[in-house]
């Protein structure tokens, strides 16, 4: 929807002979009245000017162009978008930053009225350096979508000096049916001032609903303290509380709790059992550390009520193949051990019940096969020629240009060492 509309000129009275020079919009070009729509002169030597009421149809006949459509994370190039603040706005995020202000958002030279405000943690970025944002398109004006979308984050990376891990993980999920979130790129600016490089990340609403999941009616939680499992439901953060209660998650801790022959007949039923072990094969063969089966973070959990069954969502994946910043002044090899991704309630379960244990080694060696086959290295290549550049200008950037290619450097090696190492570990 658009809010820079064209103004309509209706001239009521104009007190001249002579003919005068008026623009009807920016864009228009410079007529005279004589000339105008829906306007005559009187003869020569008459001071009065009999205006006809204008017809609205005659003076702009042409249709208002649509402003541009499609699918926000389909674009095989940058976006270049550009948010206005006023004032009021801006100081707001200084102040506080958590709360939604109004924004102006303009592409391809439309502008939708937005809400935003900063997001994040541990990336955490005031409104003056590069913050990550979350972006509400229909808070302000009901039922408007920006590229096909209601709402969408605008992301920071801050923490991978490649700026691809995140678009590389939720992409290999999304190839093997994995509930997670499509991405892009964007270049912005901020009131005319660059912000650089930025993913564009869908989150977990309604609409990631609706294409996942046969009902998407159901509780969605986060956790939201480190080291918060599905058995503490008071650290829990309800998303959407569709189903009034808290029931389904309750029991769902109750049975993370049983131990031995009891442990799979107790969770089975409440999981969404083949995308819980995807799950945490997934997060083992990628090296998605900073998640549930590792170190119990960056999670989300959605109960499916026509089903009765959950299903983890990842989220946060810039931190993935074996990379941790504040551990390795280069690549590192953390969090490399598969045996290690135990660290959740369920996921040590599975690892301690035979059954569930040899699914998850089976489903791991077919994920080496993937990446094996989806050419991870030649992926990181094509991601490089895309956002390159606008890596190396970005002039708010946390990275320089040899730290950016080192990091492209070792994705590339664990993408053509990682498929042999998960062979050899289940061997």
């Amino acid at each position: 929807m658009r809010y820079n509309q064209r103004m309509p000129a209706l001239l009521s009275l104009i007190l001249a002979c002579a003919p005068v020079t008026v623009r009807l919009d920016d864009s228009a070009p410079p007529a005279t009245i004589a000339d105008s729509p829906g306007s005559t002169v009187d003869s020569p030597g008459d001071t009065a000017l009999a205006q006809i009421p204008p017809n609205p149809d005659a003076l702009d006949t042409a249709p208002e162009p649509e402003p541009p459509d499609g699918d926000l994370y389909a674009s095989p190039g940058i976006y270049e978008f550009a948010i206005t603040l006023d004032d009021a706005a801006y100081d707001d995020l200084q102040r506080d930053g958590n709360s939604f202000v109004p924004a102006a958002l303009t592409y391809a030279g439309y502008t939708w009225q937005v809400a935003t405000h900063i997001k994040g943690s541990s990336s955490w970025q005031p409104i003056d350096d590069k913050p990550s944002l979350i972006i509400d398109v229909n808070q302000i004006v009901p039922d408007q979508e920006f590229l096909g979308a209601k709402k969408f984050y605008l992301h920071n990376e801050c923490y991978d000096p490649s700026q691809m891990s995140s678009a590389l993980s939720y992409r290999f999920y999304q190839e093997q049916g994995y509930p997670a979130s499509r991405t892009s790129f964007a270049h912005l600016t901020i009131n005319g001032r660059d912000y650089g490089l930025y993913l564009i990340v869908e989150p977990h609403n309604d609409d990631f609903l609706q294409q996942w999941f046969d009902d998407p009616d159901g509780n969605l939680y986060e956790n939201a303290d480190a080291y918060c499992d599905v058995t503490d439901i008071s650290c829990m953060e309800v998303e959407e509380d569709d189903e009034g209660s808290d029931e389904a998650l309750r029991r769902l801790g109750d049975a993370a709790r049983a131990a031995g022959a009891d442990w799979r007949p107790s969770v089975e039923p409440l999981l969404h059992w083949p995308r819980f072990i995807q799950g945490l094969a997934l997060e083992a063969a990628i090296v998605h550390w900073d998640s549930y089966s590792y170190d119990l973070s960056n999670f989300q959990l959605y109960h499916e009520p026509a089903t009765d069954q959950w299903t983890f969502l990842t989220q946060s994946m810039d931190l993935d193949y074996g990379y941790r910043p504040w551990s390795y002044p280069d690549c590192g090899q953390y969090g490399m051990d598969l045996s290690r991704y135990n660290m959740g309630m369920l996921a040590a379960g599975c690892q301690q019940d035979q059954s569930c244990y040899s699914e998850f080694l089976d489903q791991l060696g077919a994920y080496a096969d993937m990446l094996e086959a989806a050419d991870g290295a030649a992926q990181v290549r094509e991601l490089d020629a895309l956002i390159g550049d606008a890596v190396r200008s970005d002039p708010r950037r946390y990275w320089s240009d040899t730290e950016y290619a080192d990091h492209v450097e070792c994705l590339q090696r664990f993408f053509e060492e990682r498929p042999g190492q998960i062979r050899e570990w289940i061997a």
